[in-house]
């Protein structure tokens, strides 16, 4: 039976625990002065009524436990009742809840001699009227009401009925006859109560919250100002703003909700306060789960069914969906659906929802898988049969049992084709689910191959292993062709190049000549030079191949061009070739002929010294291929990188750097562009001077000591070796580039590699081997002369310098400043400049050396190259000039980049870290590098101080 004690001391130990997590009477300020002059009233001899009215979980009973700790402190006799639906079949329970409190708890005195035993039991317990007798009703209820005011003799009484929908209909009945009484009397009566549909119950409590005496109090949310302020103050975190966010976006601001999930969030062992909240908030809690299992099961049936139903279905849902998916049409539907909106469960309107995200979660976390997996197969039956989109179906079946139904191969077939054409990521799930219907036979070998194709670019050995299944079974020439090109990518994505090149030859062989066929000589040519083995391979294969086509079977644009790579073809010839590649090739619709000749193209360009036709081709094939679902294992984003790098963006190249490497690594294996993008991020952090993160990149990775002899670790080798020679490790830092360089002449040197050793001429000189730094680099100026690309030319004449005399010195760093003149290479040109400049200046030609430094600090600011803006300026104030003069610096190092200022306005917009990587299309660790540079330069710690810093360095630059 119910115990009113147990239930005050449970209400004060529960609330007690709200007080710790402060979210009760947050944003309660108005309600709690309404409550407060109610028992001032009190106190000055008018009584009245107190309506606490609100969904589940909005603070009603926080607010009542408030009003009864303060009418004890006044001295008022409280008298508590809570209706539940066990008890709402028991005649004036509520009522008998109300005496119960006073016998269990009295305050003393004389009470007891008032409560005349055999009185109340005839009332409580005596016959009821029947309806037809007014008048009866009417004695009862006043009996009652006499009965109350005996109990509190001379006293103030407060009574509270928590939860009052649920309490029995007589007992509502007095407290609806009480309501119109209590003005004239010292008796405040406080109701709480959840909105009912139409009925009695409804009606009586009308009657209570529209009496002439009532003060009605509705609750609203927390606010998200609020849910920061309670984050901070119990599972704390780094940023308390955004993890609110989430609380905010998941519970609405309902104080129950947020409870629950900061309980949950406290209940958890060993983990820091606050990193998880935001996977709790995508799994409810358990105290949750209990609470609305139990909700729906008051509610009529099949209240719990359709709740599930709606929570399988999602947002949105429209009611004859839900009706198709249950199966059921009945009146009890319709019931069951106004009693869960009734509940503010589900909010009413042209479709259904729930009322809180958090709710939604709760109700599927308490439905069994098998009965989850069940519905969801029913909605994809109900979906389909009323022409939903292809995606909605599939998202159902994803979810749902195989069924070998081949309508559900057609629904994750055709979503997987929407998904692809806008990039979009869920492609390989449909097509893994739809794999494991399964499909027709016939329609076996089409499904892995698209499904290997969708896996090049998130598990790269899956991909090979369907793709490989897929040859098997595919017969067509032409299919097959294609198929073995995705294979032979995929496998060389695992650094499996033999297999790669062993696969792509035979299916050169079957083909007739076509634009499919020089696909394969292009990835064969592409291929075949990624390790010695596989050049090996591919040039035996080659050669079987023109035996067996008597010379018919032609290779591809990309042959051709690496071939003038290799060749030593002058930068100008190659240049043209590769824009006619691009012009001619184009970009085909899929992973077909045209990708790979235009990245090499666009990279041949970059070589070449032609870097703004470079940067326009990356960015075109970029998002040419984001448009059409190919995926290029992010090798475009490594070129584009260096392209930037050797514009002068060094910011830029960060950031492309930083993608490509996350993105490299995605799929739990790296694939072939981690070590070319690693290579490019410790590059750009070296011209940062961030030579701690660089090395912590490669560390982080085992990267620091990794050898291989594959052509894609070159860059690496050569990225490593210079980390380590800025660190002052000459001698590990000339090893790296020894090893790069020898792996480069065993692989066969291309124009890609002009310059690119120079890094050991400056090795050998530190280490006191002049002779041989000056034959080196001999050697590499004359390839550059030879080759007659500006840049690379330029990075050997500054190199040779240093190991020349200083009168040759001299001339050859001239000469590099006047290849460089108007050149697009902004970052090599401020390195010529300030080398130039310094070796004027110790020769005493200090005029022509300002000019040239100053030149160089502008350049490197420019570039956002600090250490070297730094070393200009310093050299600069040697000779006597101003740091800053007439070739002012348009960045300083202190002044926010392009990159930075845009994560930084969304920062102060409010955006969370990963809205503002879904804005920008770059990666969360992205958003956060920029922020931390962001905030070391601003000199800020935190998100709060972002607008007020951003304004003032606004004015400062003005």
């Amino acid at each position: 039976m119910f115990s009113a004690r147990r239930y005050g001391e449970a209400l004060t130990v529960v609330t007690d625990i709200l007080d710790r997590t402060r979210t009760e009477l947050l944003e309660r300020q108005a309600e709690i002065s309404a409550i407060e002059r109610k028992l001032d009233n009190l106190r000055g001899g008018s009584g009245g009524v107190l309506a606490v009215e609100g969904a589940p979980g909005t603070g009603k009973s926080s607010l009542l436990h408030h009003l009864h700790r303060k009418a004890v402190d006044s001295k008022f006799l409280v008298l508590r009742a809570r209706g539940n639906e066990f008890e709402a079949s028991f005649t004036l329970g509520a009522v008998a809840q109300l005496i119960e409190s006073a016998v269990e708890d009295p305050p003393g005195g004389d009470l007891s001699a008032r409560l005349h035993t055999s009185r109340i039991a005839h009332l409580l317990h005596g016959e009821m009227p029947d309806e037809a007798h007014p008048a009866e009703w009417h004695a009862l209820l006043h009996e009652l009401h006499r009965v109350f005011l005996d109990l509190a003799g001379d006293r103030r009484l407060v009574l509270v009925v928590d939860d009052a929908q649920l309490a029995d209909l007589p007992s509502l009945r007095f407290l609806s006859y009480l309501a119109a009484r209590v003005g004239r009397s010292r008796i405040v009566l406080t109701v709480a109560m959840e909105p009912r549909g139409p009925g009695p119950a409804a009606d009586l409590l009308g009657a209570v919250v529209t009496s002439f005496e009532s003060t009605v109090l509705r609750p609203a949310p927390l606010s998200l100002r609020a849910l920061e302020q309670v984050v901070a103050e119990t599972v704390g975190g780094a940023d308390p703003l955004a993890t609110a966010e989430s609380l905010f976006e998941a519970t609405d601001g309902n104080p129950m909700l947020v409870r629950a999930v900061l309980d949950e969030a406290a209940a958890g062992t060993g983990r820091p306060a606050g990193t998880d909240l935001d996977r709790l908030t995508e799994r409810a809690p358990r105290s949750l789960i209990r609470w609305i299992v139990r909700k729906l099961r008051s509610l009529p049936e099949p209240s719990l069914e359709l709740a599930q139903v709606v929570a399988v279905l999602g947002r949105a849902t429209e009611p004859w969906v839900v009706e198709r998916t249950t199966g059921r049409a009945d009146a009890g539907v319709d019931k069951a659906l106004a009693a869960l909106i009734d509940a503010e469960i589900l909010v009413d309107g042209p479709v259904l929802r729930f009322a809180h995200p958090l709710v939604r979660t709760a109700v599927k976390d308490s439905t069994p898988l098998v009965t989850r997996r069940r519905l969801h197969a029913r909605a994809a039956r109900a979906l389909a049969t009323t022409g939903a989109s292809p995606e909605q179906i599939a998202g159902h079946l994803l979810q749902a049992p195989a069924q070998a139904d081949q309508r559900n191969v057609r629904s994750l077939l055709d979503a997987a084709a929407a998904a692809t054409a806008r990039g979009e990521p869920d492609t390989v799930s449909y097509l893994r689910r739809a794999l494991r219907e399964p499909p027709a036979d016939r329609n076996v070998p089409m499904v892995l191959s698209r499904l290997g194709t969708a896996e090049l670019s998130v598990d790269h050995e899956a991909a090979a292993a369907h793709l490989g299944e897929a040859l098997a079974h595919t017969c067509a020439p032409d299919a097959r062709g294609a198929v073995a090109r995705d294979l032979a990518w995929a496998l060389a994505a695992g650094s499996r190049f033999e297999e790669a090149v062993t696969v792509l030859a035979d299916a050169i062989v079957e083909l007739p000549a076509s634009d499919a066929l020089a696909d394969l000589h292009d990835a064969l040519s592409w291929i075949g030079r990624m390790s010695p083995r596989a050049r090996d391979l591919q040039r035996q294969r080659l050669a079987q191949i023109q035996e067996r086509t008597a010379g018919t079977s032609l290779p591809g644009s990309v042959h051709g061009l690496l071939e003038q790579l290799r060749n030593g073809t002058d930068a100008r010839r190659t240049a043209d070739s590769a824009g006619h590649v691009l012009r001619r090739t184009g970009l085909p619709a899929g992973n077909g002929v045209g990708w790979g000749a235009a990245l090499a193209a666009s990279w041949s360009l970059a070589i070449c010294d032609r870097l703004p036709e470079a940067r326009n081709a990356l960015r075109t094939v970029t998002d040419e291929s984001r448009r059409r679902g190919v995926h290029l294992f992010h090798l475009d984003h490594c070129l584009r990188a260096y392209v930037e790098l050797h514009l002068g963006q060094v910011s830029a190249a960060v950031e492309l750097a930083a993608t490509a490497l996350e993105a490299s690594e995605s799929g739990g294996r790296p694939t072939i562009a981690q070590p070319i993008a690693a290579a490019a991020l410790v590059e750009s952090l070296i011209e940062l001077g961030e030579l701690d993160r660089a090395t912590a990149e490669l560390s982080d990775r085992e990267l620091l000591h990794v050898e291989s002899d594959t052509s894609v670790h070159l860059p690496l080798l050569h990225a490593r070796g210079r980390l380590r020679l800025a660190l002052g490790q000459t001698d590990a830092g000339a090893a790296d580039l020894m090893r790069g360089r020898a792996l480069d002449a065993e692989l066969g040197p291309t124009a890609g590699s002009v310059g690119m050793w120079t890094p050991i001429v400056t090795a050998l000189h530190h280490s006191g081997r002049v002779r041989d730094a000056q034959e080196l680099g001999e050697e590499e100026l004359a390839r550059a002369h030879a080759f007659g690309a500006a840049r690379p030319l330029a990075v050997v004449l500054r190199t040779l310098a240093a190991t020349a005399s200083p009168g040759r010195a001299l001339r050859l760093l001239e000469e590099a400043v006047d290849v460089l003149d108007g050149s697009p290479a902004l970052l090599e040109r401020a390195r010529s400049l300030y080398v130039h400049g310094r070796l004027l200046g110790r020769a005493g030609k200090t005029s022509t050396a300002r000019e040239r430094l100053r030149l160089a600090a502008e350049l490197a600011g420019e570039c956002g190259a600090y250490p070297l803006h730094e070393r200009a300026r310093k050299e600069l104030l040697s000779l006597g000039a101003p740091g800053r003069g007439p070739g002012r610096l348009k960045r300083s190092p202190s002044t926010l980049t392009p990159s930075e200022e845009r994560v930084t306005a969304l920062a102060a917009e409010g955006l969370s870290n990963r809205d503002i990587a879904r804005t920008l299309f770059v990666t969360v660790k992205t958003v956060e590098w920029h922020l931390t540079q962001a905030y070391r330069k601003l000199g800020i710690v935190s998100r709060e101080d972002l607008s007020r810093a951003l304004e003032a360095s606004a004015a400062e630059h003005r």
